[in-house]
């Protein structure tokens, strides 16, 4: 698997916690020195993305334990990466393949490395015994700041599909950039599973953030269903929800800038009906161009032939007034530019 596609992957799997005894963590083992955990982020290409490809998170050597242990996330500001002595509180772990809520599927995002198999088991639990060791650095010591009270990975997601796109919950949160900033004009979109649709998802509603970066999605669906975060030259980050119904959940996203500049767009067009845009760049996802109508709270998909550069279209059932915007996204969750057809 290329570096970049592992880096990429573990850079989302950065970012959850809750406190606490861990209660899988009576199996202690022989003492890990964090030398061996820096090879595991060297074995499966992690630091050949981090931080050259999303650079909120530096896995290199010298600089990688200063950037776990004790600090924020990102992709869920309300967690923490490494919680000392938490495993199954420390997102990085849970990224990676540990306790995820759902088969392999973490909360957040994608499982570390994407497009790949899961690591290895053994590197998986001795990353695990690590953080329960109490994620010690080269000295043998704990660092990092103190986190009295972090947050509680996603749980109880494992729940039946939404059928419905539209109940009587609500979904309201936030999104921040990498510099923890509130992102205005960032969408949220919300994600159904349906038969013979690429991907397994297809996108139907969408909320646009305010200047404040505050989001909200009325009349949510009750079930299980995905949401994904999108702005401008970000990495886009997922999340997985489970909202009963007349539920409000609060959910917090933070987006990485994107360093790598894929893919571009251009030429947005809305022609009554007819939706297109001109997409170029590498290994494009063909689940991820994206026509949104704030005012409709409505997001369509725009396709192309293989995923393949050129001009991707989609033909939606009613017209609908403008503005538009207009978005794409790669295989490696690279967010392009926003265009906006107005009104």
């Amino acid at each position: 698997m290329p570096a970049v596609l592992a880096a990429v992957a573990l850079t989302l799997a950065i970012a959850a916690c809750g406190g606490g005894e861990d209660a899988g963590t009576a199996d202690l083992g022989e003492p890990v020195a964090y030398s061996e955990v820096q090879a595991v982020w060297a074995e499966y290409g992690c630091t050949g993305c981090h931080p050259g490809v999303n650079s909120s998170l530096d896995l290199n050597d010298g600089r990688s334990y200063d950037d776990l242990v004790g600090i924020r996330a990102l992709e869920d500001p309300e967690l923490v990466r490494v919680i000392a002595g938490d495993p199954s509180s420390s997102f990085l772990y849970l990224k990676l393949g540990g306790n995820p809520p759902v088969a392999d599927i973490p909360g957040i995002g994608t499982r570390m490395p994407p497009r790949a198999p899961p690591i290895d088991p053994a590197d998986l639990d001795l990353v695990r015994r690590w953080i329960a060791q109490g994620a010690k650095d080269e000295n043998g010591e704990t660092g990092g700041p103190r986190v009295p009270t972090p947050g509680t990975p996603p749980q109880d997601l494992d729940v039946a599909a939404a059928t419905e796109r539209r109940g009587t919950g609500t979904i309201d949160g936030t999104v921040v950039g990498q510099d923890r900033r509130p992102l205005g004009g960032a969408l949220v979109t919300l994600l159904l599973k349906g038969p013979d649709l690429e991907g397994g998802e297809e996108h139907y509603r969408v909320a646009v953030t305010n200047a404040a970066g505050e989001f909200t999605l009325p009349d949510a669906p009750a079930g299980g269903y995905l949401l994904k975060a999108y702005a401008p030259d970000t990495i886009y980050v997922s999340r997985i929800v489970a909202l009963d119904e007349g539920e409000t959940q609060t959910i917090s996203f933070g987006l990485p800038d994107r360093n790598i500049p894929n893919p571009s767009i251009a030429a947005p067009r809305v022609e009554g009906r007819r939706l297109s845009l001109e997409v170029t760049g590498d290994d494009l996802d063909g689940n991820y161009t994206l026509a949104v109508n704030p005012e409709a709270g409505l997001v369509f998909e725009l396709h192309n032939a293989d995923n393949a550069p050129g001009r991707w279209r989609a033909t939606i059932d009613r017209g609908l007034d403008g503005p538009w915007i207009f978005m794409a996204v790669d295989e490696n969750c690279n967010v392009s530019d926003f265009l906006t057809v107005p009104a």
